[in-house]
């Protein structure tokens, strides 16, 4: 019989001793029928991004007892920290593919952990191009599909995993445009912290993330999970928490 943390040990990663990770990793293992959606709030460095994907990558890749979904999306808003870029030319494609990195950086780190996951290797979906240079886009597996937030109204998602990252940055038009777009047997995973808002009128204390959270907790269908414990490095998140309470401060 494994330790305790063994079902919570993802592509050689052991998330069970992270409290946080280990009941983000459960709720998204709930049946969709129960729990179609899930909130993930936590500072920087908590790896809410990290874990969402191992957990989500192992329903769709996984031994075939762990996989329930086809394909995994991934929508970001497409909002810069600080001085705008204004107008980009080119292609949907070429527009969005900067906002990837958080993605691609993640999906890499999990793969080169890759080692065993009970027995044997977990094989990976061929990719468009492996060459690193290559763009953002080409370099994501065939079951990881990225979409802008602007591109999900009237769209249906079935057997399908839904991330949808810094949604701190989202108004709540937007959040119940996605929320709205749960198929069957989907599930929708939001991501955010309020600690980091980068678009005017909202704030820690008060911010249409949470907001939205508080909307739906009444049809007992939605998880609500807070990370805390650091991933990164342990002074990141002190780090963090000394500039929200700055900012906090001389607000008042």
């Amino acid at each position: 019989m494994g330790s305790p943390s063994s079902a919570y040990t993802l592509f050689g990663f052991d998330f069970g001793h992270n409290e946080g990770q280990r009941e983000l990793i459960r709720l998204i293992n709930i049946d969709p029928v129960l729990m179609p959606v899930v909130y993930c709030v936590g500072g920087a460095g908590t790896g809410k991004t990290f874990a969402t994907l191992a957990a989500c990558l192992n329903l769709v890749r996984g031994p075939r007892n762990t996989r329930k979904f086809k394909t995994i999306f991934y929508i970001r808003e497409p909002v810069e920290i600080g001085h705008r870029l204004g107008y980009l030319k080119g292609t949907e494609e070429e527009k969005y593919g900067p906002y990837l990195g958080p993605l691609l950086d993640n999906y890499n780190h999990l793969m080169e952990n890759i080692s065993l996951d009970n027995g044997h290797p977990m094989r990976e979906p061929k990719r468009k191009d492996a060459i690193i240079d290559a763009p953002l886009y080409d370099r994501l597996p065939s079951d990881i599909v990225p979409l802008a937030p602007e591109f999900m109204r009237g769209r249906s998602f079935n057997d399908a995993l839904l991330i949808v990252d810094e949604a701190q940055n989202m108004t709540l038009d937007e959040i119940q445009t996605m929320v709205t777009r749960i198929g069957n047997h989907s599930k929708m995973i939001l991501i955010g912290s309020p600690n980091q808002i980068d678009v005017p009128g909202q704030s820690v204390e008060k911010n249409d993330f949470e907001t939205s959270y508080e909307i739906l907790k009444p049809t007992e269908l939605v998880g609500y999970v807070k990370l805390v414990e650091p991933m990164r490095t342990s002074f990141v998140v002190d780090f963090d928490l000394r500039f929200v309470e700055y900012k906090e401060k001389n607000r008042k």
